[in-house]
């Protein structure tokens, strides 16, 4: 009987524990349920109070809220907030970098988790960036998700407007594009719903008009919902004669899952899949 510590070093001990995690993770995902680790890798903290220091970080370092998922038979909303309610704060700050927020989460319950996740640099939910802005400001953003963006005074930035290179627009485009993401020195990619835009022969110029105002842009997304509206997209940009590498028309690679769902899985999200497919296009171009 092994009565004294193990005999393994506390460092090859805890490589091997994350390694589990890193296996379980990118080999039992299930999309479905929206979770970002394997099921062996949600019951590691279980095995000691070491190993729960060392893996419950990896555990948390993504967090997606979605009504329809389960987090041990409660729904996703009690199960998280009680977590954070059991929790010293300092634990979230240090570790959630990756927060996302579904459709279905009310503001002040978007407002409580930012409250304690300070130190997220990828987040998205689906309310106007004034409605968070108190939460949002003293973020380390690079990518930020908002049914729109605005600010209320264009001379005085928070600190994340330097930094952030992405952008998801999921309710609406602003008009005055040119003014507000202009704002945005480090801004690389632009993702908004394509719903949100003009249909048929205005696309198009709306599209044009879009590039236009923001020329620092390497990659505009358009975000579909289903394989009809995707081709419909496609269509008209083409009857349009639009052709801009820039622009990269996306659909949800599953059923049931909305435009911005991937928004902080590990798996290739909208922006990802538009920079491959770049690069495809270009090695096909320089073998022709």
């Amino acid at each position: 009987m092994i009565t004294g510590d193990p005999i393994l070093p506390p460092e090859l001990e805890r490589d091997i524990f994350e390694l589990v995690v890193s296996i379980d993770t990118d080999f039992t995902t299930d999309y479905r349920s929206h979770q970002h680790v394997g099921d062996t890798v949600l019951v590691l903290p279980r095995v000691c109070r070491r190993v729960q220091s060392w893996i419950e970080p990896l555990i948390y370092e993504r967090v997606t809220l979605l009504l329809n998922s389960r987090l041990g038979g409660r729904d996703p909303f009690t199960a998280l907030l009680s977590t954070v309610d059991a929790r010293p704060a300092t634990f979230f700050a240090a570790h959630v970098k990756h927060l996302y927020l579904d459709r279905t989460v009310p503001l002040s319950t978007v407002t409580r988790i930012l409250s304690v996740c300070t130190g997220v640099v990828s987040f998205g939910c689906h309310h106007p960036s004034s409605d968070v802005a108190p939460v949002l400001s003293s973020l380390p953003l690079r990518r930020l998700l908002v049914a729109e963006l605005s600010f209320s005074d264009l001379s005085t930035l928070p600190p994340w407007g330097s930094s952030l290179t992405h952008l998801g627009l999921s309710s609406v485009i602003p008009t005055s594009a040119s003014t507000i993401l202009a704002q945005l020195p480090s801004l690389t990619h632009l993702a908004v719903d394509s719903s949100k835009l003009p249909y048929g022969v205005k696309l198009g110029p709306v599209v044009t008009a879009l590039l236009a105002a923001v020329p620092h842009v390497r990659f505009l997304v358009l975000l579909t919902g289903s394989r009809p509206h995707h081709s419909w997209v496609l269509h008209l940009l083409r009857a349009y004669g639009l052709v801009d590498p820039r622009v990269h028309v996306h659909r949800p690679p599953r059923g049931g899952d909305t435009p911005w769902h991937a928004w902080s899985w590990r798996v290739p999200d909208c922006f990802a899949v538009a920079e491959s497919q770049l690069r495809q296009r270009q090695g096909t171009a320089r073998k022709a």
